[in-house]
């Protein structure tokens, strides 16, 4: 292999080199405000849809969308000022509605805003309680505010 192949190679292998160690998140998510009260907006209906068909219950939805939402705050976190004062992730999904008899699908039936995680930059920058280590028997820690502000769908 001569040297211009193998730094072609690097050079398309090193972004993807770099997102293995980011957790995978089921959804899309975006930072839509950078600012002192900085705003990331997940979309969660991929992992919505997997709890309504795997008919989980409500306790049990909130915690998988939470830790989904410790995901999201992980990957978005470097990308912030640290300027930041705080940050929010607003969780969303996509509601549908009934079967279009024309298309035979579900028709969109709007945006649901489901919950918040609001957390100090300062702590999540930090690492406090090796937050972004979390597996699913470890409590999320306390100064996580994940507050449900909205209704999943019925199961």
């Amino acid at each position: 292999m001569n040297v211009r192949a193998f730094v072609v190679v690097v050079a398309l292998l090193a972004p993807l080199a770099a997102q293995a160690d980011q957790p995978v998140v089921t959804g899309h998510y975006v930072l839509a405000r950078a600012t002192e009260d900085a705003l990331i907006l997940f979309d969660a209906s991929p992992e919505v849809a997997s709890i309504v068909a795997g008919k989980t219950d409500d306790a049990a939805a909130n915690d998988e969308l939470e830790r989904e939402s410790l995901k999201v705050l992980a990957a978005m976190l470097p990308k912030l000022d640290t300027t930041t004062k705080s940050v929010t992730v607003r969780v969303t999904y996509n509601k549908t509605g009934a079967v279009s008899p024309v298309y035979g699908a579900p028709t969109f039936a709007g945006v649901e805003r489901y919950a918040l995680l609001d957390v100090s930059y300062k702590d999540a920058a930090a690492d406090r309680d090796k937050w972004k280590e979390l597996d699913a028997k470890r409590a999320v820690p306390a100064w996580l505010s994940f507050k449900v502000i909205g209704q999943l769908p019925p199961r």
